[in-house]
C-alpha cells in the first residue's frame, strides 16, 4: 500500500475528512436503509445503528456485547466467523448475502460489504434488490397461499368432523329404524301365528264352560230325583251315590267351572300381551296417526314388567286426559320406553319412578322422574351423544337416549333433562300439536311393579 507524502494538500484532505466523519457517523446511525454493525474480531457487537436494530426488533442494550452469530442463520454465522478470524481473506468490494433472524424468528436477507480497521470490523449492508426482492415477494405470495390453504384445510377438517357426527347419527337412526321395522314384522307375525290358535282355544274354553253348565243342570236334576229313585230302586240309588263319591262330584262341580274360568282369563291375558306388543311397535298400522299417549305408555309399562321386578322398582303414573296426539306411535313408544328403562336401571331397590302426562302451554308433556343416582354435570351435555354410556361394557349400547332425542326431534319436539348426583333425574318430552291443545277431565293414577 502506497502512503502519499504528507504534503499541504494531504493535510488539508485529512482535516476535511476529520470534519466529514462526524457527519457520516450521524447519517449512518439514523439511516433507515443502510444497516451498520461494528464488530470485534471474535464477532462481538460493539455498535449497531437504528436500521439494524429495527430489522432485528431489539433494543441497543439487548444487542451490544452479544455475538453477531446469535442473529444469523447457522451457515451464515459460520461464513462470517471465518471472514473475521482471517482478515487476509477479505477482498475489497466483496459482498456477502447474510440472512438475519429477528426475535420472532422471521428471516431478513441483507447484502453486506465489510472492512477491517485497526482490528475492528465494519459491516455496511442494505436489503437486496432486483432478483432477490422478486424472490422475497414470491416467497411472501407462497406464504399467503399456504396460509389460505391452511385455513381451508382447517375448515374442511371441521366440515369432515361434522359430517362424521351426522353420519354416526344417521347410522344410529338407521339401526333404530331397522330394529323397529324388524320388531313390527315380528309382532305382526307373532300376532298372526298366535291369534289363530288362541282364538280356537279361547272359543273351545267358552264352549266347554257353556257345556259344563248344561251338564251341571242335568246333574242337579238327577240329584233332585234321588229320593224318588231310592224308593223305586235302592240299588240304583246306592250306585249313583257311590259313584258320585268316587269321582268327587261335589268337588268337580265347583273346581271345573273355576279352572275353565282361570283358563279363559289366562288366554285373555295372552291376547292382551299380543295386543300390547302391537300397540308398542305400531308398525303394522299407519306410520302417522292420532293416538292416545297413555295407551302406548301403559303397554310399554306392561312390557317392562320383568325389568321392574328385577330392579325391585315401582312405577306410578299420573295421566291427564288429553286429546289424541298426531304422531308416529311406534317410534314414540320406543323413545318413552328408553327413558323409562334408563330411569328404572338408575334407581335403587325400593325406589319409585314416576311418569306423568300433562299440558305445558300448547305442548304435550311426558315427564319421567326417578330418585336414582343422577347424572354428573360433566356428563349432562353428552347424554344424547350416540354411543355415550356410563354403564359397564356389555350393559348398554349408548343409543337409547340418542334415539329418543332423534324421535322427538322428528316430531318437532324437544327433550329437557334436569339431574343432580344422588338426587335423581327428570327427563321431559315436549311435543307440539296444532289442532288439539286442551286437557279434558281429571288425571288417572296407577301403579306398576313391586
Amino acid at each position: 500500500m502506497i502512503v502519499p507524502e504528507k504534503t499541504a494538500d494531504y493535510c488539508e484532505l485529512q482535516n476535511t475528512l476529520a470534519k466529514v466523519v462526524p457527519f457520516l457517523a450521524s447519517f449512518l446511525d439514523s439511516s433507515s436503509l443502510v444497516h451498520l454493525a461494528i464488530l470485534e474480531s471474535d464477532g462481538t457487537i460493539r455498535f449497531a445503528n437504528r436500521a439494524l436494530l429495527k430489522c432485528l426488533k431489539v433494543d441497543f442494550g439487548e444487542m451490544i456485547g452479544r455475538n453477531i452469530s446469535d442473529f444469523l442463520t447457522g451457515p451464515d454465522g459460520e461464513l462470517l466467523s471465518k471472514r473475521l478470524t482471517d482478515p487476509y481473506h477479505i477482498s475489497p468490494g466483496e459482498e456477502l448475502l447474510l440472512n438475519f433472524v429477528d426475535v420472532d424468528q422471521i428471516p431478513h436477507s441483507l447484502r453486506f460489504r465489510y472492512a477491517s480497521i485497526d482490528g475492528t470490523f465494519l459491516l455496511l449492508g442494505e436489503p437486496p434488490q432486483s432478483d432477490n426482492q422478486t424472490l422475497q415477494e414470491e416467497l411472501m405470495q407462497l406464504n399467503n397461499q399456504l396460509s389460505v390453504l391452511s385455513r381451508e384445510n382447517v375448515r374442511k377438517s371441521r366440515d369432515l368432523t361434522k359430517a362424521l357426527v351426522d353420519l354416526k347419527k344417521a347410522q344410529s337412526m338407521l339401526v333404530h329404524q331397522e330394529k323397529m321395522a324388524s320388531l313390527g314384522q315380528m309382532t305382526a307375525g307373532i300376532a298372526h301365528e298366535i291369534n289363530n290358535p288362541l282364538a280356537f282355544v279361547l272359543g273351545n274354553e267358552q264352549v266347554l264352560r257353556r257345556d259344563f253348565d248344561d251338564v251341571l243342570v242335568f246333574i242337579n236334576a238327577l240329584v233332585n230325583a234321588l229320593p224318588e229313585i231310592a224308593s223305586f230302586s235302592p240299588r240304583i240309588h246306592s250306585e249313583i251315590v257311590s259313584k258320585a263319591k268316587e269321582v268327587e262330584l261335589e268337588y268337580l262341580a265347583e273346581a271345573v267351572p273355576r279352572k275353565i274360568k282361570a283358563n279363559i282369563e289366562g288366554l285373555e291375558r295372552i291376547k292382551g300381551i299380543v295386543l300390547d306388543m302391537r300397540n308398542f311397535s305400531r308398525l303394522d298400522e299407519a306410520e302417522w296417526k292420532y293416538c292416545q299417549l297413555t295407551d302406548g305408555i301403559e303397554s310399554t309399562l306392561r312390557l317392562l314388567g320383568p325389568l321392574l321386578q328385577k330392579h325391585e322398582v315401582t312405577v306410578t303414573t299420573d295421566f291427564a286426559r288429553l286429546q289424541p296426539l298426531f304422531c308416529s306411535p311406534g317410534p314414540l313408544n320406543q323413545a318413552i320406553s328408553n327413558l323409562l328403562a334408563n330411569a328404572i336401571q338408575a334407581s335403587r331397590p325400593g325406589q319409585t319412578v314416576r311418569i306423568l302426562t300433562r299440558l305445558d302451554g300448547d305442548w304435550y308433556c311426558v315427564e319421567v322422574v326417578d330418585q336414582g343416582v343422577g347424572i354428573p354435570d360433566e356428563n349432562l351435555a353428552k347424554v344424547f351423544d350416540p354411543f355415550f354410556t356410563t354403564k359397564p361394557v356389555g350393559s348398554g349400547t349408548g343409543l337409547g337416549m340418542s334415539i329418543a332425542h332423534q324421535v322427538v326431534e322428528a316430531h318437532d319436539g324437544r327433550i329437557e333433562i334436569e339431574s343432580k348426583p344422588d338426587l335423581g333425574t327428570t327427563v321431559r318430552i315436549l311435543l307440539p300439536d296444532k289442532k288439539h291443545g286442551n286437557a279434558i277431565g281429571a288425571n288417572k293414577e296407577k301403579s306398576y311393579g313391586t
